[in-house]
């Protein structure tokens, strides 16, 4: 099995006797096996030696935790495999956490805490029977929004926070349909 590293230089090196052909007439390449591809690295061969430069093998995310490496060296046109096995890719820096859980007699359930910060709204005075809810929406849009009775009017009103708060608040306490209610507002 050949080791590999995944997070440092990679470099395939091997010894070569040719015969029958030059140094400079020869290739060699290396094949990695990964999923559903494979990976071919160039090499050179100088002085009995061959050397294939790799690199960081992290950046190739379909390379296998382990898989088939070979070595291919080409000679005047004819391909020779002098090299094939396994390959193991490991990390050369690893990190181990062990999580400690605090000894209890009781088991703990996760506490979640919410915090939501509300916008203050106006406090606007009501009278507490009310009597005509219409009427006091309408009141209540001419002298704070300055509504004039037309669709644009209202409809810019109510893009605001505040005044989209109080109509939505005066309908559900005294129980009115809101589509009936702007209906009759815009007549």
């Amino acid at each position: 099995m050949y080791k590999l590293l995944k997070d440092k230089n990679n470099e395939f090196q091997c010894e070569i006797k040719l015969e029958g052909t030059s140094a400079k007439d020869t290739k060699a390449r290396l094949f990695l096996e990964g999923d559903g591809c494979e990976y071919m690295f160039k090499g050179q061969i100088s002085e009995g030696k061959c050397t294939i430069p790799l690199g960081k093998l992290k950046k190739f995310i379909n390379l296998l935790e382990s898989g088939k490496i070979r070595l291919e060296i080409i000679a005047e046109d004819t391909v020779f495999t002098p090299y094939e096995n396994t390959y193991e890719l490991e990390q050369d820096k690893k990190v181990t956490v062990e999580v400690i859980q605090p000894q209890s007699s009781t088991s703990l359930k996760p506490v979640v805490e919410v915090n939501v910060k509300q916008e203050e709204i106006k406090k606007i005075e009501k009278p507490k029977p009310i009597k005509d809810p219409l009427h006091e929406i309408r009141k209540y849009l001419k002298t704070q929004a300055n509504f004039d009775g037309s669709y644009k009017s209202f409809s810019n009103i109510i893009k605001n926070k505040t005044h989209k708060i109080f109509f939505n608040a005066l309908c559900e306490e005294v129980n009115l349909d809101k589509v009936t209610i702007i209906k009759e507002l815009l007549k």
